[in-house]
């Protein structure tokens, strides 16, 4: 699967990106072995396989900036059920700090909420991110999403729902 932004694309892996899987699988610690590479990709396809409309198990997109082959990092949509919430989606995103301060984290956050709003059927989505992040606290609030909660920890806590999703997007002329 493929999902296009202004300047990215957001792509489900293959074995075909196994390189690159090791490379950036856990690249904030550094690349794992071609077996691990392979494992975590089976770890996503099978994930993926769970997924149907009206619900994300768990949805895993590498990012590239459009036309080149690396990969800069990871977004998607975890869904795995909790038992204390088990119908919470969350959206997540993770860039290299040498594309970071791009824009590229909010296109990933607006393309993976259209995909959940408009292609999956899900009826909202959360997002958290560390107090200290300013920056993924600024994505999320870009995305249209709200603070709805600041955990004991000082962390924040948003969401979004299709209404709030819609009434956005007619806003921004989208619609």
């Amino acid at each position: 699967m493929e999902l296009y932004t202004d300047a990215l694309l957001l792509k489900t892996v293959t074995d075909d990106n196994i390189n690159e899987v090791a490379r950036m699988w856990k690249f904030e610690q550094g690349s794992i072995s071609l077996t691990e590479a392979k494992e975590a990709i089976e770890y996503m396809q099978n994930n993926h396989k769970k997924n149907h409309t009206g619900f994300i198990y768990h949805l895993c997109f590498a990012i590239y900036e459009k036309g080149k082959n690396s990969i800069i990092g990871w977004c998607g949509l975890d869904g795995k059920p909790e038992p204390e919430n088990p119908d919470r989606m969350e959206i997540f995103y993770l860039i290299d700090s040498a594309y970071r301060s791009k824009g590229y984290a909010t296109q990933c956050a607006l393309k993976l909420l259209e995909y959940a709003f408009e292609v999956a059927k899900i009826e909202r989505v959360f997002g958290g991110c560390d107090k200290d992040n300013i920056s993924s606290f600024k994505v999320l609030s870009k995305s249209g999403m709200i603070l709805f909660k600041v955990q004991e920890n000082g962390d924040p806590d948003f969401f979004i729902d299709k209404d709030i999703y819609e009434k956005l997007k007619n806003l921004r002329g989208l619609a």
